[in-house]
């Protein structure tokens, strides 16, 4: 089993997902579409929206085959499988139309799945698997802010203060670096302004 990523239409995440419930048991594909809770402003006063984390990507964890390959090429919306050798795989296909889901051997050649399906990598999973709740949402965190120093009291960004590139008070977002696919993306976050008092800690009110 290992997580992959997959291309859809922006938009359209949630609809993938919905179609790959049904098509699938969990033990055999989990669909994930992490999404973020960030403060928006309206008539004076803040709102939580939650939003996709990776516009146009939905994440799986499954054992990729050549069968569940040509099955996820089926969903709608569907545009690619990231970082994978189709090309090479449709090639070997082509020639022998017959597919065996642990390795084919086509004379005395053996193939891995593995060289075709690229895996996201361990860490780079492990940190969006901690960042989200059961949900698959990231949820707010609190923190204090003293001298640009920032220190995060709980929330999922506890212990991940190296990944803040920014704060924004005034919107009450933090700006993080999350990798995918061996790229880095800036994504804003919510957060909640803490700051001590005689009787610990208080929110602070940013306007």
């Amino acid at each position: 089993m290992g997580w992959y990523a997959l291309f859809v239409e922006t938009g359209s995440e949630d609809i993938v997902q919905k179609c790959l419930k049904l098509q699938f048991c969990q033990k055999d594909l989990y669909a994930c579409v992490p999404k973020r809770l960030v403060p928006e402003k309206k008539d004076g006063r803040f709102y939580g929206v939650v939003k996709t984390l990776f516009p146009g990507y939905l994440l799986i964890n499954t054992k990729m085959t050549p069968s569940m390959y040509y099955e996820l090429k089926k969903l709608p919306k569907y545009y690619r499988l990231l970082r994978n050798s189709a090309f090479l795989l449709d090639k070997i296909y082509r020639r022998s139309q017959t597919l065996i889901d642990s390795h084919k051997v086509e004379g005395n050649q053996i193939y891995n799945y593995d060289d075709f399906f690229s895996k996201i990598e361990e860490e780079e999973i492990r940190q969006i698997l901690q960042l989200i709740n059961n949900e698959n949402i990231i949820e707010y965190s609190n923190v204090i802010v003293e001298d640009s120093k920032v220190s995060v009291q709980s929330g999922p960004l506890y212990g991940l203060e190296g990944i803040i590139k920014k704060i924004d008070k005034r919107k009450r977002r933090a700006q993080i670096a999350i990798s995918l696919c061996g790229g880095e993306r800036l994504i804003d976050v919510g957060i909640e302004i803490l700051m001590p008092d005689r009787e610990g800690m208080r929110k602070v009110m940013t306007t």
